[in-house]
């Protein structure tokens, strides 16, 4: 007998009951928040602004209190618990601030009508709010995400059907394709993890010198197809010979990543760079990951120290795809939990929402976005060796 219908609709309707639930507790909170800010400010004579950091937390305490009982399953560190909460809850008030200026930017028509932008920010951030509180604070611990290891492929890529959908995000290739172009300043440059070309066919037919990294055979053989050099292993390109290296979601498939950003290291020329773009913050971590094989998703200060360990002066770190965060974050919650991911799916984010994260990121890339660009010059010979059964750089995903 097939239960599956059976069970979804189950969860559906479990999931629609716990997000009324949560939009009753963000009632009463704000109930709580404006009696306390008006008793402060009208009945203590308190100061507008500390009252309202006040009310606030008191807000925040209430309305935690009221998920972890009613809401959400409690965890054990009651403490780590309410941290992650608070923090969910600044992210939250951010991304409503944030939403409403850049819809007025976007729109300035909208300016005379505020309730618009507001109503558009309070629910971008309502909807952040519920799904970091189920998957972040309360049911998924301490939120750093899966232990993917465990459950990557031993042999092979598993991620092509994933990688076919990349295919239809236009506009998003369009900016990692211009990316590379801003900072490649000719020379031999190396595509590390070149996948099926989708970067280096382009950038080769622009007259650029491409030689690409990749080890798996069918992809390796479609470069070659288009007239592209291909390499299996890093090892057969000479070192200090490249003037620019590009890794575009690569780096995560790689167990021992800071011996390969070493040995990526004594491939460049002095005064070569290198451009890694990886997926970010470990809470996003997904079916999605382990389907394509991530080892792990990167912070900024973490990369930033291995990529100077191995010898490279980092002259940019920066989030990109701020709204791609939250697109991520309902993945997890709610997407298909065999990590793939439709064509479909890719082309409406990449065509309605791509844009506009583009212009988010002029605010929020300090702190937020799906992924992270790191670029850095070679300043000195590393020489670090790389393990004999690390020497497999994985495939674009």
């Amino acid at each position: 007998m097939n239960l599956g219908p059976t069970a979804g609709s189950v969860m559906t309707r479990l999931s629609a009951s716990r997000l009324a639930r949560f939009c009753i507790t963000g009632g009463i909170g704000f109930l709580v928040d404006a009696a306390v800010l008006t008793w402060l400010v009208n009945g203590q004579g308190w100061h507008p602004y500390a009252a309202r950091a006040i009310s606030f937390a008191l807000a925040v305490t209430a309305t935690w209190q009221l998920n972890r009982h009613w809401v959400f399953e409690r965890t054990a560190d009651i403490r780590a618990e309410y941290l992650r909460y608070l923090s969910v809850q600044v992210v939250g008030a951010a991304i409503n601030l944030g939403t409403y200026v850049i819809v007025i930017e976007l729109a300035p028509r909208l300016a005379g009508i505020p309730s618009i932008p507001l109503a558009i920010g309070a629910g971008l951030a309502l909807l952040f709010n519920f799904l970091a509180s189920r998957s972040f604070v309360f049911e998924s611990g301490n939120g750093q995400g899966h232990s993917p290891a465990a459950n990557r492929p031993t042999s092979g890529y598993s991620g092509r059907e994933n990688l076919e959908a990349m295919k239809h995000a236009e506009r998003y290739n369009r900016f990692l394709e211009q990316l590379i172009r801003r900072h490649w300043k000719g020379g031999r440059g190396i595509d590390f993890g070149a996948g099926a070309g989708t970067f280096a066919i382009p950038l080769a037919r622009s007259g650029l010198d491409v030689t690409c990294l990749e080890p798996d055979e069918e992809l390796r053989r479609t470069l070659a197809e288009a007239g592209l050099p291909a390499h299996a292993q890093l090892e057969s390109v000479p070192a200090m010979s490249a003037d620019f290296i590009y890794s575009l979601n690569v780096l995560e498939h790689i167990e021992d990543d800071a011996g390969m950003l070493a040995m990526l290291a004594e491939r460049l020329k002095p005064g070569g760079k290198l451009l890694l773009y990886v997926p970010a913050f470990a809470v996003l971590f997904s079916a999605m990951d382990v389907k394509v094989g991530h080892f792990r998703r990167y912070r900024k200060a973490g990369l930033r120290a291995q990529v100077e360990k191995a010898g490279l002066r980092v002259e940019r770190a920066e989030y990109v795809d701020s709204l791609g965060f939250f697109a991520t974050l309902l993945f997890k919650c709610v997407g298909d939990r065999s990590g793939v991911v439709s064509p479909g799916s890719v082309r409406l984010y990449d065509r309605l929402v791509f844009p506009l994260s583009r212009l988010a990121d002029i605010l929020l890339h300090p702190w937020l976005g799906k992924n992270l660009l790191v670029v850095a010059t070679r300043s000195q010979r590393t020489g670090v060796p790389l393990p004999r059964e690390l020497r497999d750089p994985g495939s674009q995903a």
